[in-house]
């Protein structure tokens, strides 16, 4: 039987002399795991947004059709799955609920966010820590001028870097990892200024059990 666990951790208080987002961090870390996924089954997007700036989005092919996306001529990937009811046939992971870094079997969540970034003519997914510290470059893309609604941008993973799924006891959960075992795989990218939300006070962490194709 599916469950749905909901975890909260304290971030950025202390009790007692503790560091409760330290506390946090390495608590989230033990708890859980991750397993190796099928890489051809996913592909990382960027979607242009009408105000500016990228969203990131991930989707996963549970079943071989209808196709969950469509590789244009031009290099673009067009996301077919809301052209149908994709129930069962794909899944979408859309904002910090459906992923999150994993460095060195540590999950960190709670402690860095992944931000896209455009420099120049180039858009970079990097994973950026809550506190100071450098960011890490994780995928990238060339910005193509063709992109809009129905044109998104497919970001390579960076070498050493792969999608991976958040595993809870042995149960796969909804929540993919983009993980790596380096500390980093890459140089570090330009001096930026990314925008850091520190969060503050009880912040919850919904487990979301992975649903697999029937």
């Amino acid at each position: 039987m599916l469950v749905e666990l909901e975890i909260v951790f304290c971030i950025g208080r202390t009790y007692r002399g503790l560091d409760l987002f330290s506390t946090g961090v390495v608590l989230l870390a033990q708890l859980f795991s991750s397993s190796p996924l099928d890489q051809q089954r996913f592909q990382v997007l960027a979607q242009p947004l009408r105000e500016g700036g990228w969203k990131l989005l991930v989707l996963e092919q549970l079943k071989p059709s209808p196709a969950c996306w469509r590789v244009r001529s031009d290099g673009l990937v067009s996301p077919s799955l809301v052209r149908f009811d994709f129930s069962g046939i794909c899944n979408r992971y859309i904002d910090s609920n459906g992923y999150s870094l994993r460095i060195n079997q540590k999950d960190l969540a709670t402690s860095h966010s992944l931000q896209l970034v455009q420099e120049g003519r180039n858009l970079l997914l990097l994973g950026v820590p809550q506190a100071p510290g450098n960011a890490m470059v994780v995928a990238s893309a060339a910005i193509n001028n063709r992109v809009g609604n129905d044109g998104f941008l497919a970001l390579q993973l960076a070498p050493g870097w792969q999608l991976s799924r958040r595993t809870y006891n042995g149960q796969g959960l909804s929540h993919i990892y983009f993980s790596t075992n380096r500390t980093s795989s890459s140089p570090p990218p330009p001096p930026i200024t990314p925008r850091v939300d520190t969060p503050r006070g009880v912040v919850p962490i919904r487990v979301i059990p992975y649903r697999p194709m029937q």
